[in-house]
């Protein structure tokens, strides 16, 4: 059946844009309504938010509704801001537009279980507007609607609560070390990891093609505190492997449980590789480090040979 352009009525064919629109799309000049899903141009209002305003008063003032996500001042008939909307597009573009539709579901569902876990609430504000970026590229790629259908219920459930009381007061220093702590990067793998440096470190472990897992429990008495290592690689068991912790802030908080993990490794002899903060920007010098040390634990506590062979 063919169709007419939804923004100009010109004859498209089978595409809801004509030639001239679709061009515009790619120079991101054109874009989807967030609501009703149909095209326009970026600057304009979409049809539906006229169809959806209130009749004007005298000093033709206009009824405004808020964001669903940051609380500013939208027109009504739009469920967001201007910024939250365009911060969504970016995301949006920063996918794979290739991906399959259970990548992005599994994204999804996954990073909606650890915005639950933040604390920062400007990343979890910036997090929400990446779920409807999920929802709304399912929705193009492979016409799935379940997720656009449930995104704005997470959404809100999301924000209601987390958002933090108006008298809880944050420190300066607290939010630096919540947002090194708490951005959520995706490694190659697939892992979802807390920053640039264990973004290396896993992609390092996943190019040597070295079996790992990540945030793993190590196995010690139960009547002691609970630590978890950054990384766990089995060698012989999936109890009996190597741990691997990368020591990525200097907080007084963050040194003193530093101080306790290395105290606990090292009571137990439970074979340990460290990391240091910066060590992860010689890429080549830590890939290097991770294939000798691997190696030679391996060796030393499992009498395994050349574990990392060379390819």
């Amino acid at each position: 059946m063919k169709k007419n352009c939804e923004i100009c009525g010109k004859p498209s064919g089978m595409y809801p844009l004509c030639l001239t629109h679709l061009k515009l799309k790619d120079e991101g000049k054109v874009v989807k309504c967030p609501n009703c899903g149909k095209w326009k141009l970026t600057e304009d209002e979409c049809i539906c938010t006229k169809q959806n305003k209130p009749t004007t008063t005298n000093t033709n003032t206009i009824i405004n509704t808020k964001c669903i996500i940051c609380d500013n001042e939208t027109i009504l008939g739009h469920l967001f801001c201007k910024d939250c909307y365009y911060e969504m597009l970016d995301y949006k573009d920063s996918f794979d537009k290739n991906a399959k539709l259970f990548e992005l579901k599994d994204y999804y569902f996954n990073l909606r279980s650890n915005i639950y876990r933040m604390k920062t609430f400007d990343y979890i504000q910036s997090n929400c507007n990446k779920l409807m970026a999920l929802a709304t590229l399912s929705n193009e790629i492979s016409k799935d609607e379940s997720l656009k259908d449930r995104v704005i219920n997470d959404i809100k459930d999301i924000i209601e609560k987390k958002k933090p009381k108006e008298n809880l007061e944050h420190s300066i220093e607290t939010k630096i070390q919540d947002s090194h702590k708490e951005e959520l990067l995706r490694a190659r793998d697939g892992h979802y990891v807390k920053s640039e440096g264990e973004e290396v470190i896993d992609d390092l472990l996943y190019e040597l093609r070295i079996i790992h897992c990540y945030e793993k429990k190590v196995p010690i008495s139960a009547d002691e505190p609970t630590i978890v290592a950054d990384w766990f690689i089995p060698i012989k068991t999936v109890r009996e492997g190597i741990y691997i912790e990368y020591w990525g802030m200097n907080t007084k908080s963050y040194l003193e449980n530093k101080e306790r993990k290395r105290k606990t490794y090292k009571e137990h002899n439970i074979p340990l590789i460290e990391i240091e903060k910066d060590d992860y920007k010689d890429r080549q010098g830590l890939e290097d480090r991770l294939i000798s040390e691997i190696n030679a634990l391996s060796k030393k506590y499992f009498r395994i040979d050349d574990y990392i062979k060379p390819f």
